[in-house]
């Protein structure tokens, strides 16, 4: 089945995902060893991976469909952050591989308890914004004090991941009339580039600031859940390239926002 879903994957595609899959990752290490974990977090919350996945849904398929798409990412966001609240929580009791297992594992329960909502923005929104608001305010407890950073994780261990990252997308994007609007939503915005992330951040850094990061990601989030909000509302209305560039520039708003404000923070 994978296999005759790639062979119609068009390499340009697959390409831009495998190298945007890669790129979040390697900005996100160096933004956290040059500004901290609270930048490096906002920054993993650009749709640099949703994005490219959402050019090519809309280019193959009809306005109603991707906005639909939109929608259940929307709540699949919501089970991203309780991915993120989970690896928060096992990450200092257990290794990088068997914490992501966990988080995984949490993402996928609640995914599957998500996608009997309806598919409505303001819905999706309301709960994304609840879901977000209990999940920092239980992950605050799990923060530690910054230790060495220790590991590397080297350019060859990146691009494989990301290869990899990049052809689940593609094969998601690909399979989306399959899927149907529910699957293909829930697993375009499957937190691909956070796990990644995560398993580079806990063996380059370390414990303390792995969890610093996704803690402050938890908000980064928000980035990606305006994307798909906005794109879910004007996908209908406008042309694609249109609403992408909405969802974008409301993204760029919302992580702009949270970069400013944590520098104004740590100003102080």
């Amino acid at each position: 089945m994978l296999d005759t879903l790639l062979s119609t994957v068009p390499l340009d595609a697959l390409a831009v995902r495998m190298l945007a899959t890669a790129f979040v990752v390697m900005a996100v290490s160096w933004a956290v060893g040059a500004f901290g974990p609270l930048i490096g977090g906002a920054l993993a919350g650009l749709p640099i991976i949703l994005g490219p996945g959402f050019y090519f849904l809309a280019a193959q398929a009809p306005a109603a469909f991707v906005a639909q798409t939109a929608a259940y990412a929307l709540l699949s966001l919501c089970a991203t952050q309780c991915f993120l609240l989970c690896y928060i929580a096992v990450a200092a009791r257990t290794p990088p591989w068997t914490s992501l297992g966990c988080a995984v594992g949490a993402w996928l329960l609640a995914a599957l308890a998500l996608r009997q909502l309806p598919a409505q923005p303001v819905v999706g929104a309301l709960l994304f914004i609840a879901v977000t608001a209990l999940c920092l305010r239980i992950g605050r407890r799990f923060l530690l004090p910054r230790g060495p950073a220790k590991g590397k994780a080297g350019f060859g261990l990146l691009a494989l991941r990301g290869l990899l990252a990049g052809t689940l997308v593609a094969a998601v994007t690909t399979a989306s009339q399959w899927l149907g609007a529910t699957g293909a939503g829930l697993l375009l915005a499957f937190p691909i580039g956070y796990s990644v992330v995560a398993i580079t951040l806990h063996q380059k850094l370390g414990t303390a600031s792995l969890i610093a990061t996704l803690y402050s990601a938890l908000l980064g989030t928000v980035s990606l859940a305006a994307f798909c909000a906005a794109l879910a509302l004007a996908a209908p209305h406008w042309t694609p390239n249109a609403a992408l560039a909405w969802a974008l520039a409301a993204s760029m708003t919302f992580t702009l926002a949270l970069v400013i404000r944590r520098r104004l923070a740590m100003a102080r």
